[in-house]
């Protein structure tokens, strides 16, 4: 099937888990499906496949056959023969050199030479016209979806001349599209830098959902100053979406090597990076107050860097009161550590400094390492979520009384009071931060409110003692017993990972809405809702011997008028792979462009951990931020059980 993206993101991703569960099906096993579809849609990493890129031969045999000279390309610099990988640039190279005309180096520089040579022949002024002409289809079919009708674009002549540069095709009698959709996308970037971001478009996720790939392209090919005019006010209202676009705009990882880099001076270096770093940190709200928090520090930062041709040299250093010590200190002490100013980070390494925008993808980079650090160690704080409570509360109880983990009978809360209270004064004052054991690790304001909660008998029942907030097992003995899974029944069982999962869905909410509220719309579990967590377990039957066999849950979401968990025991492992009932037609709700795929996956209930809904909720917190760039890596060790 070509084009899944054209019905649109919502329908595309109906189209495909239709697929899925055909090929998913005991019937249809048999079945291979290939769809083809443009960048842009959300794809499961599991069912993604990328259309490799060209090899240096392959390049070379394709430019020859157009009647270029394809034994040219080995003499070309790395990133042009980078570039030349891919058939489109291949081909504008071809059509470059039968002009004599020297190849550019990078994607957008071909992507102008094309334009240029569809445009080389027109009048100046017809060029302009055209240009603009080009600008406004494109912001026409990255509104529509790829096509635009006619008439919205302009007069008969006007059509006529959008046709004349071969970049245009008519599709039927009434709509126009661009020949490629990497033209439709340049050409909104063009149309953004000539006339900036609509407010409409900033406003609306759906149409910024459509507009991205444009968005991208308009930071790729801008200078500093019109980069800003993008990005800005993008990051002001979707903060995720401007990273997204920020990362696909600019290229991370690239090498050291000789090019025309721009020669800046260290205090503007600095003063860029200074300015894009609290661009993102107020952009992000709460969160981005605690993104040096891992080290102690939650105050105002100052960069002070320098660019030694595209190597950049970093540090990010405290800033106390007014005093900012970037350009204060001795130039030869810059990069060492200077005395009473240990960096907070520190770095050396190529950026790619040949895009204007440079400075927002490093920034982007060190605020995304930063978050991934707060998800690893779970230092989001949440005052006022029950669930977070519970299990926080017997996290610190089980450590202070120094309880074995997977040890549910209840605790003394006064005991667990007791030892909290000696812990925290018996040095004189309170510390920063404390650890009980390998499981409980918390910050002081947290410390001081479970003193507070322990001592307040909230928590406890009449006889004061502290229960653990889920199901416990109810079958310990037997000699079926020899994983933790073999010390619950089936319906105790599925009763702890409903409680499990309904505590996640509450912890995961509290967490987005008290330190990622800019982020809501575009968070692929937050924005999925109102919706319905379907969570199908399969408990295997009682076994003699110790052999492996874990439980299996299949976690899918479901559009609902409300937000629910709901958990079902299916009798055999067959039951995980059929396909999830169709929605009544007509009945679907509207869902964002950037929820979660609705994609079933089969994984291992992890519901056994002393603190099992937090694990949870910070995978799927941490698995949403990773898809907007926004931490370095993907969740740990916790499985999130999500597409």
């Amino acid at each position: 099937m070509d084009g899944l993206d054209e019905p649109g993101p919502i329908r595309g991703k109906e189209l495909l888990d239709q697929g899925l569960s055909w090929t998913a099906s005991t019937a249809g096993q048999r079945w291979h499906i290939l769809f083809t579809v443009r960048p842009g849609l959300e794809l499961n990493d599991s069912v993604r496949r990328i259309m490799p890129d060209l090899g240096e031969d392959e390049t070379a045999l394709l430019i020859d056959r157009l009647g270029g000279n394809g034994s040219a390309v080995g003499s070309q610099p790395s990133m042009v023969r980078h570039v030349l990988r891919r058939p489109l640039f291949a081909i504008i190279a071809a059509g470059l050199q039968r002009d004599r005309s020297p190849l550019p180096h990078s994607p957008m520089a071909f992507l102008q030479a094309l334009v240029t040579r569809a445009l080389r022949d027109a009048e100046e002024a017809k060029e302009e016209r055209a240009e603009r002409l080009l600008q406004k289809l494109a912001t026409e079919c990255a509104s529509t979806g790829g096509l635009a009708a006619a008439a919205d674009v302009g007069s008969p002549g006007d059509v006529h001349a959008l046709l004349g540069t071969r970049l245009v095709v008519r599709v039927g009698e009434r709509h126009l599209a661009f020949a490629l959709p990497v033209l439709e996308q340049y050409f909104t970037g063009q149309a953004l830098l000539a006339g900036g971001v609509p407010a409409d478009v900033t406003q609306n996720v759906e149409l910024l959902d459509r507009w991205r790939y444009g968005l991208a392209m308009a930071v790729a090919s801008a200078g500093w100053e019109a980069a800003r005019t993008v990005i800005e006010p993008l990051l002001r209202a979707q903060p995720g979406i401007a990273a997204w676009v920020v990362h696909e705009a600019v290229p991370r990882a690239v090498p050291e090597s000789e090019g025309p880099w721009p020669d800046m001076p260290a205090s503007l270096v600095s003063q860029r990076l200074q300015a894009t770093l609290e661009a993102w940190q107020q952009g992000l709200g709460p969160a981005g107050d605690l993104i040096f928090l891992y080290t102690r520090w939650s105050g105002p930062v100052t960069v002070d860097a320098r660019l030694k041709g595209n190597k950049l040299g970093l540090h990010i250093l405290r800033r106390h009161a007014d005093h900012t010590p970037e350009l204060a200190i001795p130039v030869s002490h810059r990069w060492a550590e200077p005395h009473g100013m240990r960096p907070l980070a520190a770095s050396a390494r190529p950026v790619a400094a040949d895009y204007a925008a440079w400075p927002w993808q490093e920034t982007l980079g060190t605020v995304a390492s930063r978050l991934h650090m707060l998800c690893e160690r779970r230092d989001f704080d949440l005052a006022d979520c029950d669930a977070y409570t519970r299990e926080r509360l017997w996290l610190a109880s089980t450590g202070l009384l120094r309880r074995a983990s997977r040890r549910y009978a209840p605790l003394q809360a006064d005991e667990a009071h007791q030892a909290l209270r000696q812990s925290l004064y018996s040095a004189g004052r309170l510390p920063v931060r404390s650890s009980y054991g390998h499981q409980f690790s918390g910050q002081q304001v947290e410390l001081l409110r479970i003193d507070e909660q322990l001592g307040g008998g909230r928590w406890t029942d009449d006889s004061g003692m502290l229960h653990y907030p889920y199901a416990v097992p109810d079958q310990e003995d037997g000699p079926h017993v020899h994983w933790v899974w073999d010390t619950y029944s089936p319906s105790q069982l599925r009763l702890r990972t409903e409680q499990v999962l309904s505590a996640a869905m509450e912890i995961y909410t509290a967490l987005v809405d008290t330190w990622f509220p800019h982020l809501k719309q575009v968070l692929g579990l937050a924005s999925a809702g109102p919706a319905t967590l379907v969570a199908d377990l399969y408990a295997a039957p009682p076994q003699d011997s110790d052999s492996y066999e874990p439980p299996l849950m299949r976690l899918s979401l479901r559009p609902s008028t409300g937000s629910s968990v709901s958990v079902h025991l299916v009798p055999s492992e067959d039951d995980l792979y059929a396909p999830a009932p169709p929605l009544s037609p007509g009945n679907e709700p509207a869902r964002s462009p950037w929820a979660r795929p609705s994609t079933p996956v089969i994984s291992e209930p992890e519901i056994f951990d002393d603190a099992p809904a937090i694990g949870y909720a910070y995978a799927w917190l941490h698995e949403d931020l990773h898809r907007l760039h926004l931490t370095s890596h993907g969740p740990g060790r916790t499985n999130s059980g999500l597409p």
